[in-house]
């Protein structure tokens, strides 16, 4: 809902359905009021009446305290999620690659870049094995040369 003459807008959520968003939003008990103002956010505390509202909305939250404005998932939680349901659709009767998931999403969720940079040098160092092998296997072609030479001669 919204008030075009103000600039207030309204929005109600049901934290029962959308619990990331209650969580993110440490939203504990019911109703919570959270007000966005000047890139800040604010929770109401007062009484619940269209008038003490409207005053904390107008001028009443630049005397509350502020909280900082939790941020939204990043691809990485986001893409983390999709793949844990996958996995754990996929290991049903498997406990063993369960605990496999659970300790390495602990391991992200403390060292997130840490994971992010192992990964990254773990690419780069198959890499570079991947070609050493291709060049051990495959020789670098010195015979072939050598011999197309002395063909021509």
């Amino acid at each position: 809902e919204s008030n075009p003459q103000s600039g207030i807008l309204l929005a109600k959520v049901d934290a029962t359905k959308e619990t990331e968003l209650a969580n993110r939003f440490k939203i504990r008990s019911y109703p919570t009021l959270k007000y966005f103002a000047d890139r800040k956010l604010f929770t109401y505390k007062g009484s619940r009446n269209i008038d003490a509202l409207y005053e904390f909305v107008t001028e009443g939250y630049k005397t509350a305290k502020d909280e900082e404005i939790p941020s939204p998932p990043s691809l990485l939680d986001v893409k983390m999620k999709e793949f844990r349901n996958w996995f754990f659709e996929m290991t049903k009767g498997h406990d063993q690659l369960k605990y496999l998931l659970e300790d390495f999403e602990h391991i992200l969720s403390y060292r997130k870049n840490a994971a992010v940079v192992l990964v990254g040098m773990g690419v780069v160092l198959g890499f570079f094995i991947g070609m050493i092998v291709a060049m051990l296997t495959m020789g670098d072609g010195t015979k072939e040369k050598a011999n197309g030479k002395s063909k021509k001669e």
